[in-house]
């Protein structure tokens, strides 16, 4: 098995025509004048040379195109080596599909639990072993304003499963899109997003609630289930791109990449190193944009020693493995180190008989890295919120440092499985050394989001201002609010497209911020 779908359910057989398609790297960037550099966040965001994508359109297809790696998803009639004949390519991998025989089920089965709380329903005991209900959902931590990136092989059924309602109804989908189609309809293709997704997500009162229920999300199939091509780790990369470009604060990725068919670049455990794969390249340029990546260890525990794939062995990133509900290793999760000698995985939670909806909206059980993930994942999310003014390498740092093996990690266990309240009370102490987290996190609504005209403010307690910023911290208006109300409506129509920052300040000195999307 080399492309990984981190729990072990179906991957329906499609049929596929071979078409000549390439990923092709090119060796220059666009010069910009100095004056237009600002529009830019830095060099992964220039621009490809136009010159070089208006010369390959002579001689075929330009299907996707990735700023970050500087390449393309080329279709075309040319061979490999006709297309080394131009000057300004660096390398290029040919796309060489292989029909994927169907996996069994196996390790699924209807759940007949009942949870600790009857609130939760069947997940409160998941969710329990890194204290995210009593530490962060108790205190009315939720994901909110939070927003996740799911990339995986499809989520059917998302847009009718009761599981889902109150996401839909609350617009809190604020993107999707199919990378291999190129197109925004994602609920449909493999079931594997749909599972991880409620094990994040998903919320029916009583029976199921996820780890982050009340995070914004947005949707994108990256991975193709019918065969195995490097064409999935660039899709990968396109979907980090679009992530960065809506604002997404953490991204799930429950897939993994270490060896394809033949014909295309495979790299056995020397290319586990966090530097060579695509998908680590890729995951590399993310962390530093600031964005979380949470991603599956891998399932191939039984080949022992170095058996985890990309981009698990990215630095600086959280690898989740798996464990039992009695704290054991589950037997099938992955093991570091990395080819460079680092420990992985960073920290462990359930992922053996961990809970999850089915497309029918009843409880299952399942078995994988990929469950393990989302629950840490919405951990992320709650700890994000409470704590908006910290790094994304300070609440990694946070996580392992506050995990019940951080005294002697090793490379089945990684640091451990984290202690919600403590990861709490360390990141609280970080805010109380900075200006910003002087003053305690206000949690406020904001809606809609994305917004086109204006927005509407809803806070538990009166305020003082309402600031709009930039990302970078400039603020570029700032409203005073006089009116004894809990709810305000702010305009911003005069604002162009991007991201920005929504920051309400109260008389009593709290302050609440949100990322803010403006189409």
């Amino acid at each position: 098995m080399n492309k990984i779908l981190f729990f072990y359910f179906f991957l329906s057989s499609v049929c596929f025509s071979q078409n000549s398609e390439y990923l092709v790297f090119f060796k220059d960037k666009a010069q910009v004048k100095k004056a237009e550099l600002q529009e830019f966040k830095d060099f992964y965001d220039l621009p490809i040379r136009k010159e070089s994508l208006q010369t390959l359109e002579k001689s075929g297809r330009i299907i996707n195109t990735s700023k970050w790696l500087n390449a393309v998803h080329f279709s075309t009639t040319l061979s490999k080596d006709e297309l080394t004949q131009f000057p300004f390519i660096q390398s290029t991998i040919k796309l060489n599909p292989k029909k994927q025989e169907s996996h069994n089920i196996t390790s699924l089965n209807n759940s007949l639990a009942i949870g600790d709380s009857n609130s939760y329903g069947t997940t409160f005991e998941q969710l329990e072993m890194t204290k995210t209900v009593t530490c962060l959902h108790d205190k009315g931590y939720l994901g909110q304003g939070v927003t996740i990136a799911v990339l995986d092989a499809g989520f059917p059924r998302m847009d009718t499963m009761r599981s889902f309602r109150k996401m839909r109804q609350e617009g809190r989908i604020i993107d999707t899109w199919d990378f291999e189609d190129n197109t925004s309809n994602v609920y449909h293709k493999n079931t594997h997003g749909s599972y991880v997704t409620s094990i994040i997500g998903a919320e029916l009162d009583s029976i199921f609630v996820g780890s982050a229920p009340k995070a914004n999300y947005s949707f994108y199939i990256t991975e193709i289930g019918r065969f195995e091509k490097n064409i999935e780790e660039f899709n990968l990369v396109l979907g980090l791109e679009r992530a960065d470009s809506i604002g997404a604060d953490i991204c799930n990725i429950s897939l993994g990449y270490r060896n394809f068919d033949s014909l295309q670049v495979s790299y056995g455990y020397p290319g586990m190193d966090g530097k060579t794969t695509i998908a680590a390249q890729g995951v590399s340029i993310a962390k530093r944009k600031g964005m979380i990546i949470s991603v599956a260890a891998g399932n191939k525990g039984s080949e022992g020693v170095g058996s985890l794939t990309s981009p698990c062995d990215v630095d600086s990133i959280l690898c989740v493995g798996a464990i039992k509900f009695d704290s054991t290793r589950a037997g099938f999760s992955s093991e570091g180190p990395t080819f460079d000698g680092r420990i992985k995985p960073e920290v462990v939670t359930i992922g053996e008989a961990c809970h999850f909806m089915g497309l029918n909206d009843t409880v299952y059980r399942g078995n994988g890295t990929s469950f393990a993930t989302p629950l840490m994942t919405g951990l992320v999310a709650c700890l994000v919120q409470a704590h908006p003014a910290r790094s994304n390498f300070e609440v990694i740092d946070a996580l392992k440092n506050n995990s019940n093996r951080a005294g002697n990690p090793n490379n089945i266990y990684g640091w451990g499985t984290p202690q919600g309240c403590q990861v709490d009370s360390a990141l609280s102490f970080l805010d109380s050394t900075t200006t910003l987290s002087e003053q305690k996190p206000l949690v406020f609504k904001l809606f809609p989001n994305p917004a086109q005209d204006y927005i509407t403010i809803r806070t538990p307690e009166l305020i003082q201002s309402i600031s709009i910023a930039q990302l970078d911290g400039k603020i570029l208006s700032t409203q005073a609010i006089s009116a004894q109300s809990l709810e305000y409506s702010v305009s911003i129509e005069s604002l162009p497209s991007g991201i920005y920052l929504i920051r309400i300040l109260t008389p009593t000195g709290k302050i609440g911020i949100q990322k803010l999307l403006i189409r």
